[in-house]
């Protein structure tokens, strides 16, 4: 089993100020489509609406698919769990709250799928995933930053 957990700060230094309703704004939107936000993803539908706040959804990540129930958990968290594909397993992306500062952490906890086999080994495929999360933290903030910066119309 992948166990992973990174955290970054929000609102680094030089960086236009987020609050809590705009980060949750942009975890929202890349629940609903991922394309933007993690490069390894080509494609990301919802294939199915259980409620206002959760949905499957079907993904292609890295030329494999897999389909994801994902949970809306506003304003705080986002939950995806891996329901069928390669691998298989449990992504919180989560907004955190210490004193004023906020923070966005990720945490994924995946297993490769009994009888699959992957083209990497199950470090590789570690390293692969905390590389891609790392960067969808970042692009999340910053496609949030974009947002906000442009003027209103």
């Amino acid at each position: 089993m992948i166990f992973s957990e990174m955290q970054v700060p929000a609102n680094p230094a030089g960086a236009a100020r987020l609050d809590r309703a705009q980060i949750w704004q942009g975890l929202e939107q890349k629940a609903l489509d991922a394309v933007p936000y993690v490069e390894a993803i080509s494609s990301c539908r919802e294939i199915n609406r259980l409620g206002p706040t959760v949905f499957d959804r079907e993904i292609e990540l890295a030329g494999a698919r897999y389909v994801e129930r994902v949970w809306l958990e506003e304003p705080n968290r986002v939950v995806f769990t891996r329901l069928d594909g390669p691998v298989l397993g449990t992504i919180t992306n989560e907004i955190l709250e210490e004193g004023d500062e906020l923070a966005l952490r990720f945490q994924f906890a995946l297993a490769i799928r009994p009888g699959d086999e992957l083209p990497v080994s199950e470090d590789e495929l570690a390293r692969q995933m905390v590389t891609a999360y790392q960067a969808a933290v970042e692009t999340t903030l910053a496609a949030v930053r974009d947002r906000i910066a442009e003027p209103v119309r």
